[in-house]
């Protein structure tokens, strides 16, 4: 499978990602798309 988009975070980008989709505080769409970003940026 090739990877379509690689994404490179740093880590406080990826701190703030993670707090967001922890806290569960913001809509659904947004933790969503956090998911999908954290995971894309682990390979």
């Amino acid at each position: 499978m090739v990877k379509k988009y690689i994404v490179d975070l740093n880590e406080a980008e990826i701190s703030q990602l993670q707090l967001l989709t922890k806290t569960g505080k913001h809509k659904a769409r947004s933790i969503t798309r956090a998911n999908i970003i954290l995971m894309a940026s682990e390979g």
